[in-house]
């Protein structure tokens, strides 16, 4: 009866090994250039995929673990630049169709910003499928923007548009991350 129990705890033992193997594989997986293409291939616009990864010079020394961190700081930057941008547009502007257009945005800014706060805490804690469900909500947002301004004169499409390019990276990195791309 021994062996049978040897037998079966050895196997029990395998059997976490490769559960537990592939997960703590991806976690440590170096953003190399290989990497890097592959994450960005699937973006709107490739080449500012890479710029934007590659424009911290850690980039090519972490893991994805790390490489998430620099694509929740990079939307974090760029949405909170466009929030103040917003903001600014919402008290300057006259216009009675563009006010309340810039107020939506606004808001959906604010939710916007939330989310990344969220995701930020999400990383910490390891919680790396709330980081996606928030990079998610960060992209739906700026789509959500873009679709209540009915000017192409605004210069906010621009600024949301360059936004949205940032939160695409982070969905993208934090989904290859959790094991979802």
């Amino acid at each position: 009866m021994a062996p049978s129990i040897c037998a079966s705890l050895l196997l029990s033992l395998m059997l976490a090994i490769l559960l537990i193997c592939p997960a703590s594989a991806r976690l440590t997986l170096k953003a190399d250039e290989g990497v890097l293409h592959d994450i960005c291939s699937p973006h709107r616009d490739p080449p500012f995929c890479l710029k934007a990864l590659k424009s911290d010079p850690r980039t090519i020394t972490i893991d994805l673990v790390g490489l998430t961190n620099i694509s929740i700081h990079l939307a974090d930057v760029a949405a909170n630049k466009t929030f103040a941008f917003i903001g600014s547009l919402v008290n300057k502007t006259s216009d009675p169709k563009l006010k309340p257009q810039y107020e939506f945005c606004h808001q959906f800014y604010e939710s916007l910003v939330g989310d990344i706060e969220s995701a930020k805490d999400a990383w910490k804690g390891g919680d790396y499928f709330t980081v996606v469900v928030a990079a998610d909500s960060c992209l739906t947002s700026t789509g959500d923007c873009r679709d209540v301004i009915t000017t192409n004169a605004s210069p906010l499409l621009r600024e949301n548009k360059e936004v949205s390019y940032y939160c695409e990276i982070f969905l993208l990195v934090s989904k290859r991350l959790s094991g979802l791309s």
